[in-house]
């Protein structure tokens, strides 16, 4: 078997490379951000005040991995830690203006790397990789 040729060898060099584009993009932007901790505001700049146990679902990452990654956006005063008024051993995040903020410049870093890497693709051709990297997702799903 030619494992280069692989849909898995493909799929990982691509996210690889995508990475590695967009933390060059996020770094251009000097917004102080990786791609995990951009991944990880997504969905905060979605539902702002989940707990991390919800983050870490969320984006796939084990919750020892997601407290490394706010304990870092809290020192950089990104992203605060509220304990839930119900439940004090729960936190709840929440991003701070300067975290609010980040938003529409790190999208923009995403649009770009997006687009440089479907240069040369019709809308078409998009919409079918879409359709089936989100059917392949769906597959491996529990």
């Amino acid at each position: 078997m030619d494992y280069e040729k692989t849909l898995g060898r493909q799929t990982g060099v691509l996210y690889g490379l995508l990475s590695r584009r967009l933390n060059s993009l996020l770094a251009e932007a000097e917004l102080g951000i990786t791609v995990d901790q951009f991944r990880l505001l997504t969905m905060l700049w979605k539902a702002d005040g989940i707990t991390q146990q919800q983050l870490a679902d969320k984006i796939g990452r084990d919750r020892a991995s997601v407290t490394r990654m706010v304990d870092i956006l809290e020192n950089q005063g990104i992203i605060t830690r509220i304990s839930d008024k119900n439940d004090r051993r729960i936190n709840l995040l929440h991003l701070t203006k300067k975290g609010r903020e980040l938003e529409e410049t790190a999208a923009a870093c995403a649009h770009r790397a997006l687009e440089e890497m479907t240069k040369g693709f019709n809308e078409e051709e998009e919409a079918i990789l879409s359709q089936l990297l989100r059917r392949a997702i769906g597959n491996l799903r529990c």
